[in-house]
């Protein structure tokens, strides 16, 4: 039978340290794995808003969050939303020491509503109707 070789490892290499990744210098990945179901859902959307939610996503792919944090909340930015505001129950999984969420426009004024996690943002609601909390 033969024998498998060794392989010797280099003593004293050199390793890389790994820098801390900065969120803020990349862009937002949408997900929709917490979508909360019923009439804030992507499902109850017609085809023009859900067409418009994909082309949203697409027109921020280059943007980073340190880019959105600069431009307009009506525009491609984004704006925080007071937790007590909203018109839909809390989803079990967000905790009481968060106290406010971030809407995204997706059409027009129409507002997609999340929270974000490093460079993750988490939709949880689409507001197609402007009912999920006062808008001013």
């Amino acid at each position: 039978m033969g024998r498998i070789k060794k392989q010797k490892t280099k003593q004293g290499s050199l390793v890389k340290s790994i820098e801390p990744t900065n969120y803020d210098q990349r862009p937002p990945i949408f997900s929709l794995e917490k979508l909360q179901p019923g009439k804030y859902c992507l499902s109850e959307l017609d085809q023009e808003n859900k067409a418009m939610f994909a082309d949203a996503i697409f027109r921020r792919r280059h943007l980073t969050w340190n880019d959105i944090k600069r431009t307009d909340r009506h525009g491609l930015g984004t704006e925080k939303i007071a937790k007590t505001s909203i018109n839909a129950p809390t989803p079990r999984f967000i905790t009481d020491d968060m106290d406010s969420y971030l809407a995204f426009r997706y059409h027009g004024k129409r507002p997609m509503v999340g929270y974000r996690q490093r460079d993750v943002f988490y939709v949880l609601w689409f507001d197609s109707d402007f009912t999920l909390y006062n808008h001013q």
